[in-house]
Formats: structure tokens, sequence, C-alpha cells
């Protein structure tokens, strides 16, 4: 088997946005990747949706798991790609062009690649961007927007799956040592994802907090403290287009 460039891992539960996520993907106008997806044992019609798209999936599981990570690792497994997306259950690519925009003729390089992401708050598009450049200090108070990130899949070779003992910043434990240990960040300047609200993670900023903490306290303990926001910065907001169709 021919190695992909990407593998699109999508996880999913009981997911009611599940629909928006699998027109995302099979409406790229670049479909030269695998599309992986972990289902959790959904029993509420997910499986039912997801059949629909079968003859585009890749490799389609259901099972029961032991959590967000827990499923993307088994992700992680199945995939061959040399770059993985995790675009999960309720999240969706920001408009059809975002893989050819990405990968189209492009010789990507970098460790991580990642770019800017929207969510929808109160009826407005609010598009938020990590910097293009940062230091060990971002990563206080700070991760990457897992949905926008492409990460290779050799590093989980060297550094191994997700934490499982975390469970809503695993993936930022991944980026922090990914980045103390010197592997190249790409800033892409295209929005990549829409970001589901109603995600754990956007949801528990308690235990988000939490978890930064101990990463923070593990990895970055002599980093000068900054005053960083949650989840990015805020970039700007606009009103909802008829279609995410960046203008």
């Amino acid at each position: 088997m021919t190695q992909p460039l990407l593998s699109v891992i999508t996880i999913c539960y009981n997911e009611k946005q599940i629909e928006r996520t699998c027109q995302s993907i099979v409406n790229q106008t670049w479909q030269d990747f695998e599309w992986i997806v972990v289902d959790g044992g959904s029993t509420d019609g997910t499986l039912d949706i997801l059949n629909k798209y079968r003859n585009r999936i890749n490799i389609l599981i259901s099972e029961s798991d032991e959590g967000i990570y827990d499923a993307q690792n088994k992700g992680i497994k199945l995939a061959h790609g040399q770059y993985l997306n995790f675009m999960n259950g309720g999240d969706a690519f920001y408009n059809s062009t975002v893989l050819e925009k990405v990968f189209k003729d492009k010789e990507q390089t970098a460790d991580v690649l990642y770019g800017k992401y929207c969510t929808i708050d109160n009826q407005r598009l609010l598009v938020l961007m990590h910097p293009k450049k940062f230091d060990s200090s971002y990563w206080l108070e700070h991760g990457l927007n897992h949905q926008s990130t492409f990460i290779k899949r050799e590093l989980f070779d060297k550094y191994g799956l997700y934490n499982t003992d975390y469970k809503v910043a695993a993936d930022k434990e991944k980026f922090v040592r990914f980045f103390q240990d010197g592997y190249r960040f790409s800033y892409l300047p295209e929005i990549i994802s829409l970001y589901d609200l109603g995600g754990i993670s956007a949801q528990n900023h308690k235990k988000t907090l939490e978890e930064f903490r101990k990463i923070e306290k593990q990895y970055l303990p002599h980093t000068t403290q900054y005053n960083y926001t949650l989840f990015g910065r805020f970039r700007f907001s606009k009103k909802i287009p008829d279609s995410t169709s960046e203008k």
C-alpha cells in the first residue's frame, strides 16, 4: 500500500452533528487522504449516518472505549498517513478547499502544521488564531486547536500515544514535548476548522485548566508566567455567512 500523505481521524459517540463533520470531509476538493472513523458504540443513529459514507470511509470501527484519547489512540494505530488530522465528530473543515490549500502541490516538511480556527458564538463567527511564532512561554495557559493541526505520524512512534490519564489536554502535553525537543512547528495562514463549542474541553474549563497546570508544572517549571487566554487569541468576528466558505 502506498503511504497516503494524510490520515483524517474522526472519533465520535452519539454525535448529533456527525453529518456536518462527514459532509465537510467528503466535500473536500482534494481527496488524496485516508479517512478513519472510531465510533464509541453509538446507540442514537450516529452509525446510520456514518454508513451513508461507508464507501468513502477507509476504516470504520464501532466499539466501547475509555474516552477521547483512547479512541484517538485507536485511530493513530490504524493510520498510515504521513500526517494525522483529528477532525472529531461535531467539528468540521472550514470549507471545501482547506486540504487542497494545505497539501495539493505543496511539499510540507514541518513536524506540526497549525492554522486558524473558528467557532460560532451568539450567532457570530469568531475566527481565532495562534501566533506565527512562539517560545516556551506560549504554552502557559495555551495549547493548539487540535482540529486545526496536522501532526507527523512518526512523532507518535517516537513519543508514544496520547496519555489517557489526561481527559482533555493530552494533545497539549504532546505539543509541549514536541516543541521542547526542537521539532518544527509551521503556521498555516488558512482557517482550518469550525470548532464545536459543545466539545468536552470547551465545556469543562475547570478540568482543562487543572490539566494545563499539571503539564506546565512538569514540563515548564521555569517559564515566566504570562496572562494568556485559554483557547488562543481572539482575532475578529463576523456575521455567519450562508455557508462556511471563506469570503
